[in-house]
């Protein structure tokens, strides 16, 4: 056994060198790889020199590239260089023209400021001369509204408007002045005022009861009263009644026959009575017209007037007559003017101040002046009356021919 096994293992180590083939294939394969790895070699070489000759390239257009910027960078720098040193000299002339301007600005500043302490000065001087001018000139109105429309309430609040402009000047010497004006103030407070206004409300209340008075002559009582018989009714039925009405007063109206008694009062016409009214109406409104403007002399030739008319021409014993003639009574009675003073204390001051002050004229010499005409309240109506006066003068001059016919003046 121990035999056959090393004859098997003696057979099986000498297999492996027996093949006769084998030195030919391997040359065969040695040849194949020797090729392969010339061509594998030529390639590396190929691509080795590719990528020499093409980096070759590329360092070269980069070069060129490099140089380019280069050159831009150094145009650019030369040009950085230049626009800075323009900047710079532009930033030089602005801090130059800059420097100037602060200095214009800081002259400017100094001239507008002296400017203003003139204006503040001119200003003040200005507003207080002002203050003082509108006084005078307040003090002057009220003295109008004393004297020629003595108008009391609208001077009271002229003289304290210009006390208030003294007050606001916060002016010392000018004390005596606001002590004038004050005691002007009293003065006028003192003074009892006329309620004109009543007075024209009552003139207007008679001119609207002028309807209600009753003629002497009984021809407009007697002509309503056949009106009132003779009334037409609106009925069919009542057609001879409105017929006989009709004819009775178409007769009644044809001829008129009015008895006349003993007097010597000239009669009046039936037709007459609408513009005796009126007249009186328009007498009324002239005395109305009048109040206002302190007319006195038409207010009472006009009131006495419309009470001789009345006592001639109506009833006077109707309840209507005796209450109208009482309230005519009462406004003849009635004053239209008030006492007021001479002159104002503190007009003369102020004017005086003014003339000083403002225009820097020297005192005064001339002795203060006196009163002007209308100053005294006029008992015959102021200057404007006189239009009035001359209308009124037939009124006032004929009084009698007026008190016989007054319808004829319509």
């Amino acid at each position: 056994m121990t035999e056959q096994k090393q004859t098997t293992d003696a057979v099986e180590t000498k297999r492996p060198q027996q093949p006769a083939t084998a030195p030919h294939k391997s040359k065969s394969d040695g040849w194949v790889g020797n090729t392969l790895s010339i061509a594998i070699s030529l390639a590396i070489g190929v691509g080795g020199l590719y990528i020499y000759y093409h980096g070759q390239q590329q360092n070269a257009a980069l070069s060129d590239k490099n140089l380019a910027l280069q050159q831009e960078i150094a145009s650019l720098t030369q040009q950085q260089s230049a626009d800075k040193q323009n900047v710079d000299a532009k930033l030089q002339e602005l801090a130059a023209s800059l420097q100037q301007a602060n200095a214009q600005n800081q002259q400017l500043d100094d001239r507008i400021a002296e400017l203003r302490n003139r204006v503040s000065a001119l200003s003040n001087t200005d507003i207080e001369n002002w203050r003082l001018a509108q006084a005078s000139s307040l003090v002057k109105m009220a003295g109008r509204k004393v004297w020629g429309e003595q108008d009391i309430t609208t001077a009271i609040a002229l003289l304290k408007d210009a006390d208030q402009n003294l007050a606001e000047m916060n002016d010392p010497s000018l004390l005596y002045a606001r002590e004038a004006i004050m005691a002007d103030i009293n003065t006028l407070t003192k003074i009892k005022q006329i309620d004109l206004d009543g007075i024209i409300l009552m003139l207007n209340q008679l001119s609207n009861q002028v309807d209600h008075l009753r003629l002497a002559n009984k021809v407009e009582q007697a002509t309503s009263g056949q009106a009132n018989q003779h009334e037409i009714t609106a009925s069919l039925s009542d057609w001879r009644q409105n017929l006989s009405n009709s004819w009775h007063s178409f007769m009644d109206n044809f001829i008129t026959i009015t008895p006349r008694d003993n007097s010597k009062a000239p009669l009046l016409a039936p037709n007459q009575g609408v513009y005796l009214r009126e007249n009186i109406r328009s007498k009324l409104l002239i005395a109305a017209q009048a109040v206002p403007r302190h007319q006195v002399k038409i207010y009472q030739d006009a009131l006495d007037n419309v009470q001789t008319w009345v006592k001639t021409y109506f009833e006077t014993t109707s309840p209507d007559a005796e209450n109208f003639l009482k309230n005519v009574d009462s406004l003849q009675k009635r004053p239209l003017s008030i006492d007021v003073p001479e002159q104002l204390s503190s007009q003369s001051i102020l004017a005086e101040l003014v003339r000083k002050r403002i225009y820097n004229l020297p005192h005064s010499t001339l002795p203060h002046s006196k009163p002007l005409p209308h100053a005294k309240p006029s008992q015959t109506g102021s200057q404007p009356d006189t239009q009035p006066d001359a209308q009124s003068l037939p009124a006032t001059t004929e009084t009698t021919d007026q008190a016989k016919n007054p319808a004829e003046e319509i």
